[in-house]
């Protein structure tokens, strides 16, 4: 099993940058991702990493320590009152840690006005060799699969990608199929997790589900084997799996192991079927 699985931010959000660098090196990944601005700014921690701070420099270092490098970074989230410009800072961090992949969220729901600012944000991180992940969420201004792809088909920059996670998939309403109808060159990476099959019905527990409840691969009834059949065979893996509850007992090292575990299991399982 030669797959890349990396643990994301997310899944440890308690930690510090250099701490989930080295929650992921003693939990057996061989990639992260880091949060190097907040997806609720004033609610989440904002961590002094843009620029050469000593946290910066402390994560670096860890890094190169651990061997642990970083497949991706976030978040970019698009309003009306975005200046794309003011990412730059941030797109210039993540490069410098050695990301390949930057999460981009739309909060507007206006298809012209999300082409033009995605296309923008993805010529401001290609001299970088930066590719942007629109990442489609249900509760947000680009809710689907469908909406994402028309997004970034509609200019088709070199360096526009989209981020499956499999929540998302599921609570749009979307398919494994969807997923296999959709250019592989598209695609960013695939964001595992599993839930309960009953869809909540209302945004706020969609919401608190996603950032704070979500299960380990196999514990639910979404159909992450579907998914997984459906993404190109050698797509990076990010084990984005918050689990809050679960956190207040189990430490973030325990945490990040056994979820690479499950995955590591589901991968198996889906290797398993494709030989029988």
């Amino acid at each position: 099993m030669n797959r890349l699985i990396s643990l994301a931010h997310l899944t440890v959000i308690e930690l510090t940058p250099p701490e989930v660098i080295g929650a992921a090196a003693a939990a057996g990944y061989s990639h992260a991702s880091l949060r190097l601005a907040p997806s609720s700014p004033g609610v989440e921690a904002q961590y002094p990493m843009i620029g050469d701070t000593p946290m910066f420099r402390e994560t670096l270092q860890r890094m190169a320590d651990t061997g642990v490098q970083l497949l991706d970074f976030e978040i970019l989230r698009i309003n009306h009152e975005t200046r794309i410009a003011d990412f730059l800072p941030v797109i210039e961090t993540g490069a410098k840690l050695g990301g390949k992949f930057v999460l981009v969220a739309g909060d507007v729901e206006d298809e012209p006005f999300m082409t033009d600012k995605f296309a923008e944000v993805c010529e401001l991180g290609a001299p970088l060799g930066i590719c942007m992940g629109l990442e489609f969420m249900p509760w947000t201004g680009v809710k689907t699969l469908a909406a994402a792809r028309r997004i970034v088909e509609a200019t088709n920059p070199p360096n526009g990608r989209i981020i499956i996670d499999a929540i998302h998939v599921d609570r749009a309403r979307e398919t494994a199929a969807d997923v296999a109808a959709m250019p592989q060159h598209l695609h960013c990476y695939f964001q595992i997790c599993d839930l309960p099959a009953e869809r909540p019905g209302d945004d706020a527990t969609m919401i608190y589900q996603a950032r704070q409840a979500r299960l380990p691969p196999g514990e639910g009834g979404l159909d992450l084997l579907g998914m997984l059949r459906a993404v190109p065979p050698d797509l990076p893996i990010s084990v984005e799996i918050p689990m809050a509850e679960l956190a207040k007992t189990m430490p973030a090292v325990e945490r990040a192991r056994m979820l690479k575990q499950k995955t590591e299991a589901m991968l198996a399982r889906l290797e398993e079927k494709a030989r029988s």
